[in-house]
């Protein structure tokens, strides 16, 4: 091992933060970077902060991901009934030309 890689490691075992990479949507992204500007603050501490809410019980915060789970489970659903109805209408193609 290296020392380079002998230094990734220590930094990686003494620093106690995860690093998490997601994916917004551009419009969203440009959108909470302004906000960020804005405030003074970096992405970084706006989402901290989020999960804090999170993790601390934050009433309105837990609403809010509550309603998310519903939106999740009805967009769910609503998927679910399109491929049902799809697969009904060829499967009553595909029965069409047999006799009865």
């Amino acid at each position: 091992m290296d020392q380079e890689e002998a230094r990734r490691r220590a930094e990686f075992i003494i620093d106690p933060r995860k690093c998490v990479h997601i994916k917004l949507p551009s419009e969203l992204h440009a959108e909470i970077r302004i906000f960020a500007f804005k405030k003074s603050l970096s992405l970084q501490e706006i989402l901290t902060e989020f999960c804090q809410l999170v993790v601390d019980g934050d009433a309105y915060t837990h609403r809010r991901m509550d309603d998310l789970v519903k939106r999740k489970k009805e967009k769910r659903i609503k998927k679910l009934t399109m491929k049902d109805s799809e697969n009904i209408y060829d499967y009553i193609a595909s029965q069409s030309g047999k006799a009865t």
